[in-house]
């Protein structure tokens, strides 16, 4: 069994953390921080699974027992740089360097949003393969970002 990190936003649960608590708990997310950021819900996950999919999946079908179906995965989404830093136990400053290409092998991903706002939005599962080809993230956090789900 391996363990993975990964955060599940919620979009169609209430806020009131107090209300849905004990529900998260008993359908299965005693492996989860139930947490809230500006009156939107998400679960941050430590799940023990054979492989990512697995514990992403399952993670997913133990909240749509409860009747929530509005569910993203934020690992399969989009990413700051400062957010990929964290995520891969890296500097900001270190992540940069490889964007701009002063690091690593010079063929770091491209933004994807962001470029007139000058907050440049990356795919985390792209950044993700890359840092885990240049041996800068470990295995489990790359699984994640590129499980099917």
């Amino acid at each position: 069994m391996n363990s993975y990190h990964f955060t599940i936003v919620v979009r169609d649960a209430p806020s009131d953390l107090s209300d849905i608590e004990d529900k998260f708990f008993e359908a299965g997310c005693e492996d989860a921080l139930l947490c809230s950021y500006n009156g939107t819900v998400y679960l941050e996950f430590d799940r023990e699974a054979e492989n990512a999919e697995q514990a992403i999946s399952s993670a997913l079908d133990n909240i749509r027992s409860l009747g929530f179906s509005d569910l993203i995965l934020e690992e399969q989404g989009f990413s700051t740089l400062s957010e990929m830093a964290e995520r891969a136990g890296l500097s900001r400053q270190v992540l940069s360097l490889y964007a701009q290409n002063k690091r690593g092998d010079g063929k770091f991903p491209r933004p994807m949003y962001g470029l007139s706002s000058k907050s440049a939005m990356y795919s985390w599962p792209e950044v993700a393969t890359w840092l885990f080809q240049q041996g800068k993230l470990d295995k489990s956090h790359y699984e994640v970002a590129r499980a099917a789900v």
